[in-house]
C-alpha cells in the first residue's frame, strides 16, 4: 500500500503520495516545517501531530519527546514516517517583513522605457526588424534570442506601435522587451535581500522609486540546516545537494515575486537586485561554495554580477538580475547594502554597523578607512541550539523582567510557545544581574542561591546534581538550560571579540565610535540596555549612540536598484574594505576567552 501524506495549511490541502519522513514530504508539498539542524534529529524543532498510521517512534524521539508528547501523539517531522493515510497541519510562521530606515535616492535605474512609432516594411522599406528598431532609437543596441524571437510577432500585433525596455549596465544597451503601444510609464524592478533565515523582496516603481509591494518567507534551504556552513556541506556531500539548495532559494525568490506582482505583470518587471552573504550569493548562483567552507576561505568570486532572470530559475522572463559584489568570504553584499544604507563609506566619523544573526556580519570606519570582518555566532540568537527556543513569531517570549518573580511578554500578547533572540538576551541579562547565572556563565544550583533570592524566584530554579535550569514560564514549560546559556554566552562572546578586534585593527579606542547601528530585524527589537549588560555590545558606549536600521542590507539593495550611481559605488566600496578572518587574527584566542564574561564591567 502506497502512504499518502496530506498537509494542511493556511486552508489549502497539499497531498503527497509516497516514501519519506514527514519532514522530507512537507518539503516536497512546498512547506517548511522547523527544522535548524538539517533533519538531522538533533534540534527537536519540527514537531507535528500527525493523525494517522505512523512509524513507531525512535530512540532519538524518546530522548528529545517528553512522555507526556509522545503519548499525545506528538512526533518529530525528521523522524516519522507515514504508514498509510495521514494527514499533518503545519502552522507556518508567518514573517515580519522587515522595516527599513528611507534614504532618499533621485532614480536613474539602468532600466528605460521608450515609446516607438515605426514605419511598416515595405517594397522600398526592407529593414530587418531590429535594424529598424536601432534607427527609431536612434542608437545601437543588443538583442538576445529570447527577445529576438519574440520580437517579430510583438512587432505586427502591434501595427509598429511599440514600447522599447532597454537595459544599460556596463555602458552598453540591450533591448529586453517590446510592449504593444505606449507603455513607457511602466517599468518595475525587484530588490532581494537573500538571508539564511528569511528571504525579503520589494517590488519598486523605476521611475518614481515608490515601492508597491513588500514580502517575506523563509528561505527555502532551511530543511538543510540553519547555519551556512550545514548548507555548504549538503552541496559539497550530497550527489545533487547543490542542484537542490539551488533550486529552493530559486523557488523562495519565485513565491516573492508571486506575493509582490500581483496586479502587476512580471513582464514589465525588467530588473533585479540581489544581495545576501557569501554561501547564500554563490547558492543562489548554483556555483559550489567548497571553497568558501575550507581554509584558506575563498569564493569563486566576488565581482558583482548580471544574468538573465532565466538563468536562475526565476519566473520573470524579461528581467535581469545584478549581484552586488562580495566584500569577502564571509562578509558578504549584505554588508555592502548595510554600508551603503547607513552612509557608512561617506562618513566623517567613525561609526559601528553590526548585523546580528547566525553569522554577525561588522563593518567599522569612515570615509578614510573602513573594515569588516564576520563573526560565526551560529544560531542561538534565533533561537537555534536552545531548548525552548524559536524564531520571533506569534507566542515567542520577547521580552523578560525579573524582580521579585519572572514577567514575560510574547510577540502578538499570544500564549507563549518559546523564547526568541530578544527575549534570552533579555532572561540571560536578567539572570546574571540577580546572581541566578555567575559572571563565568555558570547556572547556580538552588541550594547555593537559597538565603539569596526571594522565594517565587527560588521555586523557579530546578534540577539536581549538575543539572539545573531555570523556568520562565509554567505552563508550558519554557526554562533556561545550562546549554542554553553556554550557547549565547559563545554566541555573544564572538560578537563583541569581532567589535574589540575591528577597533584594534583601525587604531581606535571605543570611545571614539560615533554611533553603532544595529542592522536587521533583531536590531530594531534587542534591548540595549540588556545586550550591553551580558556584554554583547561593548559597555562604554553610551546607549544613545545605539540605534536600530531594520532591514538595511535590503535598503541597500533598493538603493541599487533605482540607481546606477549606487550600483558604481558599490563596486568602488566593495573594494575599498578591507577584509580579514577573524580566527586567523593573532589576537583572536585571547580577546575571544575575554569576551565570553557576562558581567558587562569585565568584558
Amino acid at each position: 500500500m502506497t502512504s499518502r501524506t496530506t498537509f494542511v495549511s493556511r486552508g489549502t490541502r497539499t497531498t503527497i503520495a509516497g516514501e519519506g519522513s514527514l519532514l522530507e514530504l512537507a518539503q516536497q508539498a512546498g512547506l517548511m516545517l522547523p527544522s535548524l539542524c538539517g533533519g538531522r534529529g538533533k534540534c527537536a524543532k519540527c514537531r507535528v501531530h500527525p493523525r494517522g498510521p505512523t512509524s513507531d517512534p525512535t530512540s532519538l524521539e524518546a530522548e528529545l519527546l517528553s512522555p507526556e508528547e509522545l503519548s499525545r501523539g506528538i512526533r518529530l517531522g525528521c523522524q516519522a514516517h507515514p504508514a498509510g493515510e495521514v494527514e499533518v497541519e503545519v502552522e507556518e510562521e508567518v514573517l515580519d517583513k522587515g522595516d527599513y530606515v528611507e534614504i532618499a535616492v533621485t532614480p536613474d535605474p539602468c532600466v528605460r522605457t521608450l515609446p516607438l512609432v515605426l514605419p511598416v516594411p515595405a517594397m522600398h522599406d526592407d529593414l530587418a526588424d531590429i535594424e529598424r528598431i536601432r534607427v527609431g532609437l536612434g542608437r545601437p543596441v543588443t538583442v538576445g534570442l529570447e527577445t529576438l524571437r519574440r520580437l517579430p510577432g510583438v512587432l505586427r500585433e502591434a501595427e509598429f506601435r511599440v514600447t522599447a525596455a532597454l537595459f544599460d549596465h556596463g555602458g552598453s544597451e540591450e533591448l529586453l522587451a517590446l510592449t504593444p503601444g505606449d507603455r513607457s510609464g511602466a517599468a518595475y524592478g525587484l530588490a532581494f535581500d537573500i538571508g539564511t533565515t528569511t528571504v525579503v523582496g520589494h517590488l519598486l516603481d523605476l521611475a518614481t522609486g515608490r515601492e508597491l509591494a513588500r514580502s517575506a518567507r523563509q528561505n527555502g534551504q532551511q530543511p538543510w540546516g540553519a547555519d551556512v556552513l550545514s548548507r555548504a556541506s549538503h552541496a559539497m556531500e550530497q550527489r545533487d545537494g547543490l542542484a537542490a539548495l539551488q533550486a529552493a532559494v530559486a523557488g523562495t525568490l519565485n513565491q516573492i515575486i508571486e506575493d509582490c506582482c500581483r496586479g502587476v505583470d512580471r513582464g514589465q518587471v525588467y530588473a533585479v537586485t540581489v544581495v545576501g552573504n557569501a554561501v547564500m550569493h554563490h547558492l543562489a548562483l548554483g556555483i559550489s561554495p567548497a571553497s568558501i567552507a575550507v581554509s584558506p576561505y575563498v569564493s569563486a568570486t566576488r565581482d558583482g554580477l548580471c544574468l538573465p532572470a532565466g538563468a536562475l530559475g526565476l519566473a520573470l522572463p524579461n528581467a535581469r538580475v545584478i549581484f552586488l559584489p562580495l566584500i569577502g568570504a564571509y562578509v558578504g553584499s549584505d554588508t555592502l547594502g548595510v554600508i551603503l544604507a547607513t552612509g557608512l563609506d561617506e562618513s566623517a566619523d567613525t561609526q559601528l554597523a553590526v548585523d546580528i544573526g547566525t553569522n554577525g556580519e561588522m563593518a567599522l570606519g569612515s570615509r578614510d578607512r573602513l573594515l569588516a570582518c564576520s563573526a560565526p555566532a551560529g544560531p542561538a540568537f534565533e533561537g537555534g541550539e536552545i531548548r525552548h527556543g524559536m524564531r520571533a513569531a506569534r507566542g515567542a517570549i520577547d521580552r523578560v523582567r525579573i524582580r521579585d518573580d519572572v514577567r514575560i511578554w510574547t510577540i502578538g500578547e499570544a500564549a507563549p510557545r518559546g523564547i526568541c533572540g530578544s527575549g534570552l538576551i533579555d532572561a540571560l541579562a536578567e539572570m546574571v544581574r540577580v546572581g541566578i547565572v555567575e559572571p563565568g556563565g555558570r547556572l547556580l544550583p538552588r541550594p547555593t542561591l537559597e538565603g539569596r533570592l526571594p522565594p517565587p524566584l527560588l521555586q523557579r530554579v530546578v534540577g539536581e546534581g549538575h543539572a539545573w535550569e531555570f523556568v520562565l514560564c509554567r505552563e508550558p514549560s519554557i526554562t533556561i538550560t545550562q546549554h542554553d546559556v553556554r550557547q549565547l554566552q559563545l554566541a555573544k562572546g564572538t560578537i563583541l571579540c569581532g567589535i574589540r578586534l575591528l577597533l584594534d585593527e583601525l587604531g581606535v579606542e571605543v570611545g571614539r565610535i560615533r554611533r553603532v547601528l544595529l542592522a536587521g530585524a533583531f536590531g530594531n527589537f534587542i534591548d540595549t540596555k540588556s545586550a550591553q549588560g551580558i556584554g554583547l555590545l561593548p559597555p562604554e558606549i553610551s546607549r544613545d549612540r545605539i540605534q536600530g536600521v531594520g532591514n538595511a542590507a535590503g535598503q541597500g539593495s533598493r538603493m541599487a536598484l533605482l540607481s546606477r550611481q549606487v550600483q558604481a559605488r558599490a563596486e568602488s566600496v566593495a573594494r575599498r574594505v578591507e577584509y580579514f578572518e577573524l580566527s586567523k587574527h593573532p589576537r583572536f584566542e585571547e580577546t575571544f576567552v575575554e569576551s565570553l564574561r557576562l558581567d558587562a564591567e569585565r568584558v
